[in-house]
């Protein structure tokens, strides 16, 4: 059986993905966990990193049944941002969904 990780890495992909199917290949999203998504050394523009998180959050909602918002107060007031990376951002997702689900 999946654990919840494993499932995440897996719907994070699939949103990688998607969002890639929409962008020249220059520009491309990579699936290492050190990928920059934003800020310094980031390959894709805000709107695609919006477009991204959304893509997560429907992967979400269809995944696990659960209805989460990434980019709320909690997100944007962490010292860290969890969308600097995509690993960071697989870190915050997982810590989402368990807290969605009241583990």
């Amino acid at each position: 059986m999946e654990t919840n990780k494993e499932r995440i890495l897996a719907l994070v992909r699939r949103a990688v993905d998607d969002v890639n199917e929409q962008l020249d290949e220059g520009v491309k999203l990579g699936a290492d966990p050190d990928t920059v998504l934003y800020g310094r050394g980031a390959r894709i523009a805000s709107l695609t990193l919006v477009s991204f998180i959304v893509a997560v959050e429907e992967n979400i909602r269809e995944d696990f049944g659960l209805s989460v918002t990434l980019a709320n107060e909690k997100a944007m007031s962490m010292e860290h941002s969890p969308f600097k990376t995509l690993g960071s951002m697989i870190g915050y997702v997982t810590d989402v969904v368990a807290e969605a689900q009241g583990k």
